[in-house]
């Protein structure tokens, strides 16, 4: 998921996004577990796509403003 994509989603989507990537984090390792081949890249997009998203809901919480926000608006 681009940042570009993630600042253009409201507060509510991207919580929802959130809760999807960690329970499909979740499921990816319970398989590993069970002995199932895991694609370690798919763990590594997932856990960067939830720091993108955890970021750009604490800069709007703090009321920070990037250069992709001014643009936009």
């Amino acid at each position: 998921m681009r940042t570009r994509d993630i600042r253009r989603r409201e507060d509510n989507d991207l919580e929802q996004e959130l809760v999807r990537l960690r329970q499909e984090i979740f499921k990816r390792r319970f398989h590993g577990q069970s002995e199932e081949t895991v694609d370690p890249s798919a763990l590594r997009k997932a856990k960067r796509d939830i720091a993108r998203i955890k970021t750009i809901l604490r800069e709007r919480k703090l009321g920070i403003r990037t250069g992709a926000d001014q643009e936009a608006k």
